[in-house]
């Protein structure tokens, strides 16, 4: 099916305007322009049949060539696939989409085509809502334990001697687990989704709360790891409004605002830390500071990579190198750096190494 066209704004944090990018130059040619298209399905991730629901909601954004600048929604019926053909010159079309109906979590995903080709049907597969899944299913048969005999006071028992059946995890616990495990393992997009079903916690004070803001932060370092950096600006934003976020709450939102160009909203975001380093403890200052270093050298190499004119890739490349120098410098006065830590300074080093590179061979 094509889609129509519709002039209705994408509601994903990437469409919003990035005021503050630089202007973007003509894009250069690259032969004539070829469609490229993209044909997918939701399917019901635990059947593998049809949604339920008789409409879904099927958002994209064209993230390249960013040049097209496309955004659309549209609501369709679960049946008939859905396609996205856009006409480009360059080497390949990417889209973030986004799927939405009533019975299911929001399914966020990136799909790429090459130029002239075409993909599809893909499956996209949704899981469906645990409160949705307890209506339209019918319980377990509960059965009796046997009765026990003999048993001793003190032991726990119950009436008749049978021992009491642990009490059930919370719904909250097992999405928690899941997507846990899922992170360590580096499913992102199943740690995406067992995030999604965590409920927003009814008492901000709550240990739930700090839980449930952990989680979406690693939820939008998810979405990031998978190209999606319009629903990580989405979670990571809603994770930085909880009290006293942490630090790497602020790291991480400014990462995904560097990213799609909102360099003066990323350097922001890391003032507002850095204004708060004196308040931390002791121990962690030394790090944070390091690590806001680190943040700001990356946004200005995204700021390189976006560079248009070879004046702005010598001046931004400069202030690249030199931004991450210094944060290798503050990082070898840390005594015993953590492994994030390290890990940057590794980072850092490749990075200075691609930068001096390009400008020296002028590309």
């Amino acid at each position: 099916m094509r889609p129509r066209r519709l002039p209705i704004p994408f509601t994903l944090a990437l469409a919003a305007a990035c005021s503050d990018a630089p202007e973007a130059a003509p894009a250069v040619e690259r032969g004539p322009a070829e469609a490229s298209r993209i044909v997918f399905q939701a399917v019901d991730a635990g059947t593998g049949a049809a949604l339920r629901d008789e409409e879904l909601t099927v958002r994209y954004l064209v993230r390249s060539p960013i040049t097209l600048d496309v955004a659309e929604v549209e609501r369709v019926g679960p049946l008939e696939p859905y396609s996205i053909e856009h006409e480009i010159t360059e080497a390949a079309l990417v889209v973030e989409v986004r799927l939405e109906a009533p019975s299911y979590h929001r399914l966020d995903t990136a799909l790429a085509v090459p130029k002239g080709a075409a993909v599809g049907p893909l499956t996209l597969r949704m899981s469906r809502r645990l409160g949705q899944l307890a209506e339209s299913e019918p319980p377990a048969p509960v059965t009796q334990p046997p009765a026990r005999t003999g048993g001793s006071v003190g032991s726990g028992a119950g009436p008749g001697g049978a021992a009491p059946a642990p009490p059930a995890p919370a719904p909250e616990a097992v999405a928690l687990q899941a997507g846990n495990r899922a992170f360590q393992r580096s499913d992102w997009l199943a740690a995406i989704q067992a995030y999604a079903r965590l409920p927003a916690p009814e008492d901000p004070s709550s240990a739930y709360a700090r839980q449930y803001q952990q989680a979406q932060v690693r939820r939008g370092v998810a979405h990031m790891n998978r190209g999606e950096y319009g629903s990580a600006l989405e979670v990571l934003e809603a994770a930085a409004r909880f009290d006293a976020p942490g630090y790497d709450t602020y790291l991480r939102l400014s990462q995904a605002q560097c990213a799609v160009g909102r360099s003066a909203e990323g350097r922001g975001t890391l003032a507002v830390l850095g204004r708060g380093v004196s308040r931390m403890p002791v121990a962690e200052r030394p790090v944070v500071t390091a690590l806001i270093r680190y943040q700001t050298g990356v946004c200005t190499n995204g700021e390189f990579d976006r560079a248009q004119t070879t004046r702005d890739r010598v001046r931004t490349g400069a202030t690249t190198i030199r931004e991450l120098e210094e944060f290798i410098a503050e990082a070898g006065r840390i005594p015993a750096p953590p492994p994030q830590v390290e890990a940057a300074v590794t980072d850092a080093r490749r990075r200075i190494d691609l930068v001096r590179g390009q400008v020296r061979g002028g590309s």
